[in-house]
């Protein structure tokens, strides 16, 4: 899956549909094509070729002109910058697991405030965030969960959740992650008589 395409978009949609139904969390989905720009590498990558076709014409046996060279070198860091920077694959394999980790966390952390998941009337909102670049997701929670749900059994249902690896088969791997997040929150945190959408279901796709 190289985006979020609008069958993927209808399917989680329900599925935030039939978990609301059991509890009184809002739950929302943030889906980030990449989670950073990350700016240097595409530098990193054109210096590399830039320096790959400058040692190349230093070895070679053919003679080559100043300008020639010069336009050569430029035209190696040229292609080298747009492959840093249109191949999602290698800026995966050049950044560090540690940054991307971070990366996700950062833009996580500031979704959850801008999609509005704080100002539930509960403060029950849960975000999943997904970033495709990095491969990685992302649960961020308000402190409505913290105070109805038990840290041993909340935190037992977080590690359900990473362990389902849903990104490995998205959407299809998705209820394995959240039927246990949706256990946990449908003893602590039953949906009340009324239980109003307070938060619109449809998940939300960013850069």
């Amino acid at each position: 899956m190289a985006k979020y395409d609008e069958q993927l978009l209808g399917k989680l949609e329900r599925a935030v549909e039939q978990f609301e139904q059991r509890t009184s969390v809002e739950l929302v989905f943030v889906l980030a094509h990449r989670s950073s720009s990350y700016p240097d590498v595409p530098w990193k990558v054109g210096s590399f070729f830039a320096f790959l076709v400058l040692g190349l014409a230093l070895v070679l046996p053919a003679d080559f002109s100043p300008i020639f060279l010069l336009l050569d070198v430029l035209l190696g860091f040229a292609a080298g910058w747009a492959l840093g920077r249109f191949a999602p694959g290698l800026t995966r394999l050049l950044v560090s697991t540690k940054r991307k980790k971070e990366q996700v966390r950062l833009r996580c952390h500031a979704a959850f405030s801008a999609r509005g998941v704080t100002l539930t009337q509960d403060r029950s909102g849960l975000l999943i965030f997904v970033s495709w670049l990095e491969r990685e997701v992302e649960l961020r929670w308000d402190v409505g969960i913290e105070r109805a749900v038990p840290s041993p059994e909340w935190n037992e249902a977080r590690v359900a959740f990473f362990r389902a690896r849903v990104l490995e088969d998205l959407p299809n791997k998705l209820d394995d992650g959240l039927k246990p997040l949706a256990d946990v929150l449908s003893t602590h945190m039953p949906p009340a008589s009324d239980n109003p959408n307070e938060i619109p279901n449809r998940p939300v796709v960013i850069g």
